[in-house]
């Protein structure tokens, strides 16, 4: 009997024991299950033997590691979609905490603000070394609005416009400031442009508007005034007349230029025989000021692409220039060749030349005389009836063109105005 019994508690400890060692290794596996979901790995099964409360527990894992698994992939298109917005912004952007420290930033804000390493966990201030800034920042903090200021950096020289407006929380509890920043240097390079231009026009037109007001007022309070004198005012007006029709012609023209009114009348040019019609049609004014005119032409210069008619208003305001600044006895020349590649061997494109042996340009104004009402001998060029605007027309008519202009010139030696048009194909 005793037996009996030993026997039976030698079956029931084992038993007992046995469910032990099974839940024991039950709970490892729930260990495992768990580490591999903290990990963001999947476990290959969440099947758990045994009683029916571990089963729930596999099911719930399981549960728990799907929606894991879509939160991770949600967060994952939404950090994408994020990077993706802010690297293709042109705007630069900065967001920063209730401290003011820099949290994110996107590429075009580094590339604004000239910044090799990244501002991430810095205060604005000491990141971006500018006290505007911050006072936006700050103005947003205190008052809780959306704040507008323009921004100038020094180095670059940039103009910005900052727009800023305060994070909040599901609350309305402010949690930080973000910011955009917006390039608008151009805008104020052409908004000086502007300014420059009327006043410039402003002042061209003034002194032939006053001289006809102070002529006529004359003329009104004289009328018995001899005629040699009326004559000899009549002539003045006439003079300041015809300059004055200069001046307004050459605005309309720059002023269809810039808005592309009309369109290029494109056709094949042969620039060889263009360049003689030009050599002949201004070869009396050269010999009545006695200044030798001539054409050097490549045999090998190809035929170009152009509106012909815009095409001699190019030449004509350059040899008129030349003609102005070269003196007795000098000489102008137009030299036409095949222009030379990168390489040096002859390429596709025209290049002509403007060459005269007249007073020259100083090197300090040579960046500049394509600039509208720019005079680099401000009372000379008055005095010889310059308008101020025929190089810029020049810049425009050839640029059109699809080519490019600029200016070499020793002072007392002489000047030379480079062209480079697309030979026929490139343009067409």
């Amino acid at each position: 009997m005793n037996w009996f019994f030993a026997i039976g508690f030698l079956v029931i400890a084992g038993l007992f024991l046995r469910h032990r060692v099974e839940t024991r290794e039950q709970w490892k596996q729930i260990g495992r299950m768990v580490d591999a979901i903290n990990d963001g790995n999947r476990p290959s099964s969440f099947i758990l033997h045994g009683e029916k409360e571990l089963r729930h527990i596999g099911l719930g894992l399981e549960k728990l590691a799907d929606q894991w698994a879509r939160l991770e992939s949600q967060i994952s298109r939404e950090g994408f979609n994020l990077q993706a917005i802010l690297a293709s912004m042109v705007e630069g952007v900065m967001v920063v905490d209730v401290d003011r420290v820099i949290r994110l930033v996107n590429d075009s804000f580094l590339t604004l603000f000239n910044l090799k390493t990244t501002p991430l966990g810095r205060g604005a201030l000491h990141a971006l070394r500018d006290a505007a800034i911050e006072a936006v920042l700050r103005k947003v903090m205190t008052t809780g609005e959306a704040q507008f200021r323009e921004i100038a950096l020094t180095a670059p020289s940039r103009h910005l416009a900052m727009s800023a407006a305060p994070v909040r929380d599901s609350v309305g509890a402010i949690l930080g400031v973000a910011v955009t920043f917006h390039e608008i240097t151009r805008i104020k390079q052409l908004e000086e442009v502007r300014r420059d231009f009327v006043a410039n026009v402003s002042h061209e037109l003034r002194t032939p508007l006053s001289i006809f007001q102070g002529y006529i007022e004359l003329l009104r309070e004289h009328p018995e005034m001899p005629r040699e004198e009326i004559g000899r005012i009549l002539q003045v007006l006439s003079k300041h007349s015809t300059r004055l029709n200069a001046l307004v012609e050459d605005l309309l023209t720059i002023a269809r230029l810039e808005s592309r009114q009309d369109e290029l009348q494109l056709a094949p040019v042969d620039a060889a025989a263009f360049l003689r019609e030009v050599q002949d049609d201004w070869k009396l004014k050269f010999q009545m000021k006695e200044v030798r005119f001539c054409t050097e032409i490549a045999a090998d210069l190809p035929a170009i692409c152009a509106d012909a008619f815009k095409l001699e208003q190019v030449f004509n305001n350059l040899l008129e220039n030349a003609l102005k600044y070269t003196p007795p006895q000098g000489s102008v020349t137009i030299r036409a060749s095949r222009a030379l590649a990168t390489d040096g061997t002859p390429g596709a494109d025209a290049e002509i030349r403007v060459i005269d042996t007249g007073s020259g340009i100083p090197a300090a104004d040579l960046p500049h005389i394509f600039e509208r009402f720019y005079r680099a001998d401000k009372a000379r060029s008055r005095a010889l009836g310059g308008t101020g605007l025929g190089l810029s027309i020049v810049k425009h008519i050839v640029q059109i063109h699809g080519g490019s202009v600029h200016a070499e010139s020793v002072v007392g030696s002489g000047s030379a105005f480079i062209i480079r048009l697309p030979g026929r194909g490139v343009a067409e």
